[in-house]
């Protein structure tokens, strides 16, 4: 076997690798990047493999790379996880009973109002197109409904 032979067969077989390694859950740029990694300890290692040993050989360092990847990237989001994520903020818990109050004074136009600005984030026009109102007279009756809302819980 000649070496352009050779070359295409390395080839063929790190496009098997890249195949395999997407088929077990690994993403299509990080698996083209162990392959590459592949290529370079192919090109690290003094002699030529045979072509019966090739294949095998570039798998087992293929899949270990992806170990490796793998125990890296959960090892980095454990370390994220322990320094931004503390036990204090998990066992925060709000009580919202004063809102809930507050809010079962006030008529249910207001309140549908108030839940599709802030509960489900929706805009203006976007409301208006819904309510079929304008937007400017919408941003007025908001206004009004968080000072009369401020005014209930204030009261408490």
């Amino acid at each position: 076997m000649n070496l352009t032979n050779y070359e295409k067969e390395v080839m063929a077989i790190l496009n098997e690798l890249i195949g395999y390694l997407i088929k077990n859950g690994c993403g299509e740029q990080d698996a083209k990047d162990i392959a590459q990694d592949t290529i370079v300890k192919i090109l690290e290692i003094e002699d030529v493999l045979p072509y019966n040993k090739i294949r095998p050989w570039i798998f087992r360092v293929g899949i270990n790379l992806y170990y490796n990847l793998y125990n890296r990237k959960k090892r980095y989001q454990e370390i994220l996880h322990q320094q931004y994520y503390s036990p204090e903020w998990l066992e925060l818990k709000v009580d919202y009973t004063e809102l809930h109050e507050a809010l079962e004074k006030l008529e249910l136009k207001e309140v549908i109002l108030l839940l599709l600005k802030y509960e489900e984030g929706l805009s203006f026009d976007e409301i208006g197109f819904i309510l079929n109102r304008p937007k400017e007279s919408l941003k007025t009756e908001l206004y009004r409904i968080r000072k009369k809302l401020r005014r209930i819980m204030e009261a408490r």
